[in-house]
């Protein structure tokens, strides 16, 4: 799927609703959550602000009860 600006929020959220009707929780909807993101951001850049938005969607639609959300590079201990 390809979304313009101002419907990008409303397919993703649509898209994965989809997926995780049709397949549950299982390999398949997780499949295309990494196709959203791969779609959403480009391998090399940073990802932590798209992983982060994905992940309340999927909480808001009850596939996860808490997502876990992934803290700004500055943030992050080794």
């Amino acid at each position: 799927m390809h979304y313009d600006v101002h419907d990008l929020a409303d397919g993703v959220r649509t898209e994965l609703e989809a997926s995780y009707s049709k397949h549950g929780c299982g390999p398949e909807f997780w499949t295309t959550y990494q196709q959203v993101l791969e779609r959403l951001v480009p391998k090399g850049r940073s990802r932590t602000q798209v992983t982060n938005e994905l992940a309340l969607i999927i909480e808001q639609l009850g596939i996860v009860r808490r997502a876990q959300m992934v803290p700004p590079r500055s943030t992050r201990t080794r």
